[in-house]
């Protein structure tokens, strides 16, 4: 199985949020680029013990100089992840059942250099 971050940022790439390792990071935000998007493994829930199968929890963040373009893409992106059923997000990657925001998500304040920054998590049900 492959990790679901990984198909979930293949996915925003291939819906022109970005490119892997330019602008779109797994894992870790790096402290530049300023306007970037980063998606995190948040753990998951307990997955069913009598299917082959995993719920796990990943969280969106994205950084960007500007307020209104941060928050458009935010909306973006949650109208790409959001209520999504029996697809899968990248080629020779996981099947989800489902994929779905757990909040609406929002603005979560500037770091230390002034960028704004936004939040949205989501849960999903692969195997």
């Amino acid at each position: 199985m492959s990790l679901v971050v990984d198909n979930v940022a293949d996915y925003l790439a291939n819906n022109s949020i970005g490119t892997v390792g330019t602008n779109i990071f797994v894992g870790e935000q790096p402290p530049t680029p300023a306007n970037c998007v980063t998606v995190l493994e948040t753990g998951g829930l307990l997955p069913p013990i009598d299917i082959p199968s995993k719920k796990p929890t990943f969280q969106i963040l994205i950084r960007n100089t500007n307020y209104s373009t941060g928050r458009t893409l935010l909306d973006t992106i949650r109208t790409l992840l959001h209520n999504k059923y029996g697809v899968t997000l990248a080629a020779g990657g996981n099947f989800f059942h489902s994929i779905n925001a757990i909040s609406e998500g929002g603005h979560i304040g500037k770091d230390d250099a002034g960028n704004d920054e936004f939040s949205i998590n989501f849960q999903a049900y692969v195997r």
